[in-house]
């Protein structure tokens, strides 16, 4: 009799995989527009209480604190309390934050809301990438997960087209007000479709085990098991950091972090930051907003196709394919942002290059590690991104405030590009179970 994981790694997926996938795409599409939404009022909020760049640039990073700490020390319960669990309970966080930080009264509140928001985002995101990854047959799994993290994008793609005219017509606050409400109608989405991760259940051994595994192989058409095979007879401990450096993972650990932290601090600055530059540039609000709408259109394009690559090219070359691209591709942005039709065309690219070797690097960390540490190591290494991404827009606002220009600035985030490049390409994905 197969095993769970070699029904679902060696057979076709089914509609109720695919609808797994999908509904952690959806929730990964709102955390898009709910941690961008930002960069969409920033200009407005700055200029309604009249604060510096370099208090914009900690409203901008503020929520990024929140993912990290979320991701750090949150996303790991869930080997423990389980990934659907922590999916809800992250939700509903996320949808306070954001109705909260409408009705914020000065940029300290604005700030200790959006750390809160990003608390809940950083604590799921993990769970959503490691769903996608276990209902995910061998050969789609690459692909999954880039759709995955497309939505990233494409939530604040969608979303942010929405947005655009909330904020002109109505007011930034209104912006809020959308994202809480989507994050609140996906709560009972989630708790109606979305399944808890099989390896869970079978490390884990919660109360009858055994029958909801093959209730959901059943949903799945998938043959039943007699036994969820040896191990994992009681409650998991929550794996210990030091586990992420032992049976030679040590080596992949270092260079994903690396990955994750250089990739994620030059999405954050050019999203964080391009909206108000290109206005600052003399540029109007509406090519301003578009500016981040437009980079994110890129990263989708760039996304799908790396994962469509995939198949045919070792995934670490890709990211570092992309990761050099985008270092030239941003330079080059620095040089004509200024000017309407070229900053538009090489805020696409960048979003397909530089933007898109993310992808490639939350398709890649699931593949690295273990169930009983997977989640774990997931979340570390998103959760140390995400200070690549906190550092980015606070420094971006200080060093604007002490006289440097948008140029200057594009220029100097291009060199973590092709850091984050020369760590791709010594990643050895499979390598380090």
């Amino acid at each position: 009799m197969k095993s769970v994981q070699d029904q679902i790694n060696n057979t076709p997926m089914s509609g109720f995989q695919v609808l797994a996938v999908t509904v952690c795409l959806a929730i990964n599409m709102l955390d898009g527009y709910d941690v961008l939404v930002m960069s969409f009022a920033a200009p407005f909020v700055a200029a309604d209480w009249a604060i510096s760049d370099t208090v914009t640039g900690l409203l901008l990073s503020s929520s990024l604190v929140g993912m990290a700490l979320g991701s750090l020390f949150l996303a790991p319960l869930a080997d423990v309390f389980g990934r659907r669990r922590m999916t809800l309970w992250s939700l509903a966080a996320v949808t306070v934050g954001m109705l909260a930080s409408a009705l914020a009264a000065n940029h300290t509140q604005l700030i200790a809301l959006r750390f809160f928001t990003g608390i809940g985002i950083g604590a799921m995101l993990a769970s959503l990438t490691v769903v996608v990854s276990e209902y995910s047959s061998r050969r789609r799994r690459t692909l999954a997960l880039i759709i995955l993290q497309a939505g990233f994008p494409a939530g604040a793609l969608l979303w942010g087209l929405v947005a655009v005219p909330i904020i002109l017509g109505y007011g930034w606050r209104w912006a809020f007000v959308f994202g809480g409400v989507l994050s609140g109608l996906m709560i009972p989405v989630a708790w109606a479709a979305l399944p808890e991760s099989l390896d869970y259940l079978i490390t884990s051994r919660p109360p009858n085990a055994i029958e909801k595994v093959n209730r959901l192989l059943k949903r799945m058409g998938k043959a039943p098991v007699e036994e969820l095979g040896t191990g994992g007879s009681r409650r998991p401990k929550r794996a210990k950091l030091s586990s992420l450096f032992d049976h030679g993972r040590a080596r992949n650990t270092l260079l994903i972090w690396v990955c994750f932290f250089c990739t994620l601090l030059v999405f954050y600055f050019f999203m964080s930051w391009t909206p108000k530059l290109l206005i600052d540039a003399g540029l109007s609000e509406e090519v301003g907003l578009s500016g981040g709408i437009i980079l994110n259109a890129g990263a989708i394009v760039g996304g799908i196709a790396l994962g469509l690559l995939a198949s045919r090219v070792r995934l670490n070359w890709l990211q570092a394919g992309y990761a050099l691209l985008g270092g030239g591709l941003l330079i080059a942005f620095g040089l004509y942002y200024g000017t309407l039709s070229a900053a538009l065309v090489l805020a696409f690219l960048v979003g397909v290059f530089g933007t898109g070797c993310i992808m490639g690097a939350y398709a890649a960390v699931p593949q690295l590690y273990p169930t009983e540490v997977r989640t774990t190591g997931t979340g570390v290494a998103i959760g140390l991104g995400r200070w690549g991404g906190v550092a980015a827009p606070t420094a971006a606002g200080v060093l604007l405030d002490a006289g440097w220009t948008g140029p200057d600035l594009y220029f100097i985030f291009a060199i973590p590009l092709f850091i984050a490049a020369a760590a791709a390409m010594y990643l050895r994905i499979g390598r380090s179970q």
